[in-house]
């Protein structure tokens, strides 16, 4: 419905004349009356609330499908119009793959008829916060043609899971052929939304696993010759955190020469490889353990 606002602006009237009769000034009243209306009701109309086309929340490591922006043909002519849509992207971040279908292709829209023209966004290591992209239109018809500066349509770009890997016992250098224990955690972080994650870590074979504690879900552990492989799934509300203990000792290795204590060999060794959250392919860090050469100080 049409929204009417009228102003109506009064010109003070006064006629003022000189007291030898000469003519000084004259004002009228003049009444001005205009009419306004809503973007979705002008000529070619557009969506625009709180001064955005749309308003789309995309996370790290997904996608979304949305509608970018909505155009409608009220042209006193009722003539079918033609329209093509210009969005700017420049102002994107890297790691934001966003495409509206129909873009700077024309669309042709019946008299009072409409046009929603959709879009998707993919999102990966992008910087979170919101963006804006400025929307443009070109229309053509019978007899006219105009170039329009539509609202903008907002990106918020929300992070996704974070995994991280803390060594809470244990030495990062330790000696060949002795007993070392080490105790590690694999900390999840879930912001914004409830998610169901999967996890997967790998110990290599140089280290037997004693323990494993999870704060929450399930867990499985295969080996895959001396090598642990395990996965944990769990299911995070917004904004919770979980945790999985991993507890290991160097593996008894026999010899020609006897039963020995893993490194039997000096040099670097992962304590075990960096841990995957499956849906989003975020790995954590390494941790890395330093076997000292037997004649090193």
């Amino acid at each position: 419905m049409m929204k009417a606002l009228i102003l109506v602006i009064f010109l003070g009237s006064m006629m003022v004349i000189g007291s030898s009769g000469t003519f000084v000034s004259f004002g009228a009243n003049r009444e001005v009356r205009v009419n306004v209306v809503p973007h979705e009701n002008e000529y070619l109309g557009f969506d625009c609330e709180d001064g955005y086309s749309g308003v789309v929340v995309a996370y790290a490591g997904e996608e979304a499908d949305f509608n970018a922006i909505t155009l409608r043909n009220h042209l006193n002519e009722l003539r079918a119009v033609s329209v093509t849509l210009w969005p700017d992207y420049s102002g994107l971040p890297s790691g934001v793959l966003i495409a509206i279908d129909g873009e700077y292709a024309p669309r042709i829209i019946d008299p009072e008829e409409e046009y929603t023209f959709l879009g998707h966004v993919s999102v990966g290591d992008a910087t979170p916060g919101e963006y804006l992209i400025p929307m443009s239109v070109y229309a053509e018809w019978g007899n006219g043609d105009a170039s329009i500066s539509a609202c903008p349509l907002k990106l918020v770009v929300r992070g996704g899971p974070t995994i991280k890997k803390v060594l809470l016992e244990g030495n990062l250098t330790v000696p060949m052929k002795t007993y070392e224990e080490w105790a590690f955690a694999v900390i999840l972080e879930n912001p914004w939304k409830a998610r169901n994650l999967t996890i997967t870590d790998v110990v290599p074979g140089e280290f037997v696993v004693e323990n494993i504690t999870i704060s929450t879900g399930d867990y499985e552990m295969v080996l895959h010759g001396k090598s642990s492989h395990i996965t944990w799934e769990v299911e995070l509300a917004p904004n919770e955190t979980a945790q999985m203990t991993v507890k290991v000792h160097t593996r008894l290795v026999s010899t020609k020469k006897g039963d020995k204590w893993e490194f039997t060999s000096c040099g670097d060794y992962y304590l075990n490889e960096g841990a995957i959250i499956k849906e989003y392919n975020v790995v954590s860090e390494g941790i890395l353990v330093k076997a000292l050469c037997e004649d090193d100080d």
